[in-house]
C-alpha cells in the first residue's frame, strides 16, 4: 500500500455517493464471481442489473476481476466497474504491456489502486465499510500452491488483498503480504464453488467469464512458467494442471446448476474480449450482453432464490 493511500483522511458515515444497498434488505446468498481480466465487462453487467433489481447477496467471492466487480457492489456503486474500464481500457497505466515493461506490473498498481481511487474517480470506502455484504477475495499463495481467501474487513486496508487476487502470473510482481506470496487467484480457484458450498449459505450465483463451450488448454508458456516460479513448485504444478481442473470444473457448473445447487449465469455466446481489450465499443458490448443476460434469467433466479 503507498504511503498516499495510507494517509487518505476517514469520512465518519457521510458518503461520496449514496450506495444502491441502501434501503434493501440483503438475500442469504453467495455470490461466486470468475475472473478474466476484461471479460469481466460481463460481470458488471451483471451486477449492476443486480442493483437495479435490487438484489445484494450477503456475501460475494471474486477472483481477479470477479474480485475487482465485487469490491465495487459491496460499496454499491453501480456502474463504476464498467466506467472505468471503458475510460481507462485506452491509457497504458490502467492495464497493458507498456505497463509491465515500465512498472513490472500489466496492471498499474500505483495508478489502478491509488491514483485512480484516491484522486481521479474516488472510491466510497466509507460506503464499502458500511455495507451489510461482504467480500472474500481470491488469491493464489505460492507457497502452498493453495487458494487464499481473504474476507475484508476494512477497504483500504485490505487492499493489497484485492492487488494480489487480480495480478497476472508473468506480468505481475508477487504481492507480499501477511507473510504470503500471492498472485491471481484463477490458477488455484479459478470459480470457488467449492469454497462456498462449504462455507456458505444454502443458495449461490455463479457468474462466468466464458461460454458453454471454451475449452481451455495447456498453458503454452510452461517452461517459463517453470522457470520464473522456480522457488515455488506447489505453485508450478497448479500451473501446470490449470486446464484440467478448470474443464472439469465448467463441466460440472452446468451440473449443479440443474441440481439446483447454484444458479449459473454466463456469456450466451464465445467472448472475442481480450484480456487486455483497448475498444471502447466491445467492452460496452460486453457489459450490455451481461446486463441484457440477467435480466434473461431474472424470472428464473427468482424462483431459485424462493425455492
Amino acid at each position: 500500500m503507498s504511503d498516499t493511500t495510507a494517509r487518505l483522511p476517514r469520512t465518519g458515515t457521510r458518503y461520496l455517493h449514496e450506495p444502491a444497498w441502501r434501503g434493501h434488505d440483503v438475500a442469504p446468498v453467495d455470490l461466486v464471481l470468475e475472473g478474466g481480466a476484461m471479460r469481466g465487462q460481463f460481470t458488471a453487467g451483471v451486477l449492476d442489473a443486480f442493483m437495479d433489481r435490487g438484489l445484494f447477496c450477503e456475501r460475494t467471492v471474486g477472483v481477479s476481476a470477479g474480485a475487482l466487480c465485487g469490491y465495487n457492489y459491496v460499496a454499491g456503486d453501480a456502474g463504476r466497474s464498467c466506467y472505468l474500464n471503458v475510460k481507462y481500457a485506452g491509457d497504458w497505466r490502467y492495464l497493458s504491456l507498456k505497463s509491465f515493461v515500465r512498472t513490472g506490473n500489466a496492471c498499474g498498481r500505483d495508478f489502478a489502486f491509488n491514483v485512480i481511487p484516491n484522486e481521479l474517480e474516488p472510491f466510497d470506502y466509507e460506503a464499502f465499510n458500511s455495507s451489510p455484504m461482504r467480500l472474500v477475495a481470491v488469491s493464489s499463495d505460492l507457497d502452498s500452491g493453495e487458494a487464499d481467501y481473504h474476507e475484508f474487513t476494512d477497504a483500504l486496508a485490505d487492499v493489497d488483498y484485492l492487488i494480489a487476487s487480480s495480478s497476472m502470473p508473468l506480468v505481475s510482481q508477487i504481492v507480499e503480504v501477511d507473510g504470503k506470496h500471492l498472485l491471481d487467484g484463477g490458477t488455484c480457484d479459478s470459480v470457488p464453488v467449492l469454497y462456498s458450498l462449504l462455507t456458505g449459505p444454502a443458495k449461490r450465483i455463479v457468474v462466468l467469464t466464458q461460454a458453454e463451450d471454451y475449452l481451455k488448454g495447456p498453458n503454452k508458456l510452461m517452461a517459463l512458467l517453470r522457470q520464473r516460479y522456480a522457488d515455488f513448485p506447489f505453485y508450478v504444478d497448479r500451473l501446470q494442471h490449470r486446464h484440467y481442473e478448470y474443464n472439469r470444473l465448467y463441466r460440472a457448473l452446468p451440473c449443479l446448476h440443474d441440481e439446483g445447487q447454484l444458479f449459473l449465469i454466463r456469456p450466451p455466446e464465445p467472448v472475442t474480449v481480450s484480456s487486455m481489450e483497448k475498444d471502447p465499443a466491445k467492452l460496452m458490448a460486453l457489459y450490455e450482453q451481461g446486463y441484457a443476460e440477467a435480466l434473461r434469467v431474472w424470472g428464473a433466479l427468482e424462483r431459485y432464490l424462493a425455492g
